[in-house]
């Protein structure tokens, strides 16, 4: 079986003083395939290493939804726009709206969002959509630009994700899963077509234990639950994450 993490931060300086062994670890309990976030130079810099040696891991960069409190000007766009062009990642992301931690610069964010997906539609590249407490924007800004690509760490209703995939998209599940007294989003997973269902980490954050460092290797347990929601094996899990994964890179 492999498993794939459809969302995680290996470039992430809390990987910086184990990641050599992150990475064997992740190979030898059969998590192949990931995409890697990148949305700083640091994590950029380790990514494209990472992309270099297992060919694998996917590539994605993008800035962030909550990185524009200090510079939101134009020139930060047309300097992106040169790093695509250098890094050639394999996805745009992750990108897109979050009103929850950031609803004052949400002007900018759409800004920039709709930049992002212009690249992506230019570049034919799939997106990675980051959405907070924003479903409704980001939904009409994605209905405007006509991209593939994946809703990442879902936790919204089925209704609006039948939004989501009506439009092309794929729907990624967390660790928010594991969480005690969560109802929402297994509901939503009871509900949702095996060919459109992806599973995430976003390691080293969104860990479902108090002050231990999530990692890729924990996506398992994720899927083991999903398979349990669903009542799937979990070979015949993986084949259809490992599937759609695949998928939207073609």
């Amino acid at each position: 079986m492999i498993y794939c993490d459809a969302h995680c931060h290996l470039g992430s300086r809390q990987f910086d003083e184990d990641r050599e062994q992150l990475l064997e670890t992740m190979m030898e309990k059969d998590v192949q395939k990931a995409i890697i976030i990148c949305c700083s130079r640091h994590d950029l810099e380790h990514g494209i290493r990472l992309r270099e040696r297992y060919p694998d891991l996917k590539l994605a960069m993008a800035i962030h939804p909550q990185d524009l409190e200090d510079d939101h000007e134009g020139e930060r766009l047309k300097r992106f726009e040169k790093l695509i062009e250098e890094a050639r990642p394999d996805m745009i992301g992750e990108t897109g709206l979050d009103y929850y931690s950031h609803p004052h610069t949400r002007e900018y964010q759409k800004q920039f969002f709709i930049r992002q997906l212009e690249l992506a539609k230019e570049k034919d590249l799939p997106v990675d959509i980051h959405s907070r407490k924003a479903s409704n924007d980001t939904l009409q800004i994605l209905k405007q630009h006509h991209v593939k690509g994946i809703i990442h760490s879902y936790s919204g209703s089925i209704e609006m994700a039948r939004l989501y995939m009506k439009e092309g998209y794929y729907i990624s599940f967390g660790a928010s899963i594991l969480f005690k007294d969560v109802k929402r989003p297994i509901e939503v997973i009871r509900q949702m077509p095996l060919d459109r269902l992806l599973i995430e980490t976003d390691a080293p954050y969104q860990s479902p234990i108090r002050d231990r460092r999530h990692e890729p290797q924990d996506v398992i347990r994720i899927y083991e639950a999903i398979a349990a929601i669903k009542q799937f094996p979990i070979e015949e899990l993986c084949k259809a994450v490992e599937d759609n994964f695949d998928q939207v890179f073609r």
